[in-house]
């Protein structure tokens, strides 16, 4: 019986509960301060992360795990395990998935499958999640690629910035009708208007899907996506705001079974883009 191991990188955000109780491997990206570098979730943690955020002098910057420790994970997992399923933020967003695919073509190794998810931050986790789900099920590498594949564009991310600074000090996102850069910050800031970011499977790409004047209008926006959605399980995400986090579930709580609720937080690299005091959903549609 084949063993699959799946992979991915610490832009999915997935709690460690999550990825210790499905036996997820992470690949850490980097956070660069200046001239201090940071594996992200390994030396620098989000409880240590957001007041160095705050307090540095250095907007950090993020770079994608090297191909050599690809490979070095790569090797190491396939000591347990026949084949490997690794699964990335999207290419349009970081090179990391360009990174996972030169390990695999140096191991020249059918039997590692590497997906562009198209996505990131908890729409990526998501996706990550319930392939772990099915693996436990579907041992056939091919027919679990397979679905894979097809849950891309079923897997979404939707959320909230309490500020644009960071999303502007971190250079332009895509957005639908627009980017979301300099100009929109301070348009943003003069209306109190705040966008509500999304990521799906189809572009790959950071857009805004629309926009409100509250986070409790944000949260209530939230709360109709995941009315209208089918959902097994629903990732909560937060950039070290708790207390924000705790009123969306609350809301959510309405319209989803609370034991269908997983709390997580954006680690290091999504938290400089998006800043403290973000929060957001994540999930795979099963419609």
């Amino acid at each position: 019986m084949s063993k699959i191991a799946i992979v991915t990188d610490s832009t999915s955000d997935l709690p460690n509960k999550v990825t210790k109780d499905n036996g997820i491997f992470v690949v850490p990206l980097n956070v660069h301060f200046g001239d201090e570098t940071f594996i992200d979730g390994v030396n620098l943690d989000t409880s240590e992360f957001y007041p160095k955020l705050i307090s540095s002098e250095f907007h950090p910057t993020t770079s994608q795990p090297s191909v050599g420790t690809f490979l070095e994970t790569y090797e190491n997992v396939l000591k347990s395990h026949d084949s490997i399923i690794s699964i990335h933020i999207s290419s349009k967003l970081s090179a990391t998935y360009s990174s996972a695919l030169q390990a695999k073509e140096q191991l020249s190794n059918d039997n590692i499958k590497v997906i562009d998810s198209k996505n990131g931050t908890l729409g990526l986790g998501a996706l990550v999640h319930y392939i772990s789900k099915i693996s436990k099920k579907e041992k056939d590498l091919e027919a679990l690629t397979s679905v894979a594949n097809q849950m891309i564009d079923k897997s979404q991310f939707y959320g909230l910035c309490a500020t644009l600074e960071y999303l502007a000090k971190g250079g332009r996102i895509g957005a639908k009708g627009g980017r979301i850069g300099k100009a929109q910050k301070f348009l943003g800031s003069l209306l109190k208007v705040k966008p509500i970011l999304w990521a799906n499977g189809f572009d790959g790409e950071i857009g805004s899907v629309a926009k409100v004047k509250t986070f409790s209008k944000g949260m209530d926006y939230l709360v109709d996506i995941v009315r209208d959605n089918q959902i097994e399980d629903l990732f909560v995400v937060h950039g070290g705001d708790i207390e924000s986090a705790n009123i969306l579930i609350k809301k959510l709580e309405e319209v989803i079974d609370p034991k269908n609720i997983i709390i997580s937080e954006f680690g290091p690299v999504v938290g400089t883009h998006l800043g403290p005091g973000s929060f957001g959903i994540g999930f795979v549609t099963t419609e």
